[in-house]
């Protein structure tokens, strides 16, 4: 937690929602739900050592410790160390017979419980995680302590009835008094990340957006990579890192897996090719569809 703060950073959260067999093992992640008491005096050891604020990440319960009363319980023990701030996957998980993968989509959805927390805790924060997919959804989940009028909603259902989110399953709760802080973005910043180009204006109210289209992101980015190789030097572990965030800017485009290919293996792995912008335009010519001269890529 120091070393984050020296660094710079402006919240430091402490994971106990990743199911993963690896972690799990070592007692951390999603296991340490099994034990709140030990949560907090790692949140209240942490807070005496930094002044930024401290915040868990959580799952609704782990293993058999599943009731809305036992996520109370890990609420209320924890938030004595001065935790304020939860960030909740709103699925259980099952640290054993489950994958990884699995505990992502098998155990069901209840986001009612979150909505739940704000009411029982008006006091904290709490920031809703699992299966949202487009920024409409994350600003419904926002708006939904507001009166019916005044939210545009995309879920089906009412207090009682189930709703489907993205296909997804789940009962929706009466509106809570006090609405969440945040909606968090998982899978789907990951795999649809140009879906954020857009945040700016649908959810903090902007009227316009910094970057509208990706020929703008790209060329924003590429600068943003010609400083850092210059700071950095050139390297293929640095390379990989900054074209990582570009696998998935055209998810959809026809010839996408030549594309990724050739943007991690055959460019960098292969030919040892560590110029950012020339890896780029070789894997773009993968995407029949788009149109590299808008990218200012065509003649390279």
């Amino acid at each position: 937690a120091y070393e984050c703060q020296r660094w710079g950073f402006d919240e430091v959260n402490l994971n106990c929602g990743c199911p993963s067999k690896k972690v799990s093992k070592r007692c951390f992640g999603a296991r340490l739900m099994l034990q709140p008491d030990l949560v907090r005096q790692i949140t209240h050891a942490m807070r005496r050592r930094v002044s930024i604020p401290v915040t868990v990440k959580c799952r609704l319960g782990a293993d058999d410790r599943d009731s809305y009363p036992e996520l109370q319980e890990f609420i209320t023990t924890v938030k004595a160390s001065g935790v304020t701030h939860f960030l909740i996957h709103a699925r259980k998980c099952l640290l054993s017979g489950l994958s990884t993968t699995q505990n992502r989509s098998i155990p069901p959805i209840k986001y009612d419980w979150v909505y739940n927390l704000c009411n029982d805790y008006p006091e904290l924060d709490f920031s809703l995680n699992g299966h949202v997919q487009t920024l409409a959804e994350a600003r419904t989940h926002l708006n939904y302590h507001l009166q019916d009028e005044r939210r545009t909603s995309v879920l089906v259902g009412n207090g009682s009835s189930p709703a489907s989110i993205g296909g997804e399953k789940c009962n929706i709760a009466p509106p809570p008094r006090k609405g969440l802080k945040g909606v968090m973005l998982g899978r789907a910043a990951f795999t649809t990340p140009f879906i954020l180009a857009d945040a700016d204006r649908q959810i903090f109210g902007q009227r316009k957006n910094p970057i509208d289209t990706k020929p703008q992101l790209i060329e924003q980015y590429l600068r943003y990579c010609d400083r850092v190789t210059e700071s950095e030097g050139s390297s293929k572990k640095l390379a990989l890192a900054l074209v990582k965030p570009l696998t998935n800017l055209f998810h959809g485009e026809v010839g996408i897996k030549h594309y990724k290919a050739c943007l991690l293996h055959e460019e960098i792995i292969r030919k040892k090719n560590f110029d950012i912008r020339d890896v780029l335009t070789m894997s773009m010519k993968h995407l029949s569809n788009v149109d590299r001269s808008a990218f200012g890529l065509d003649g390279r």
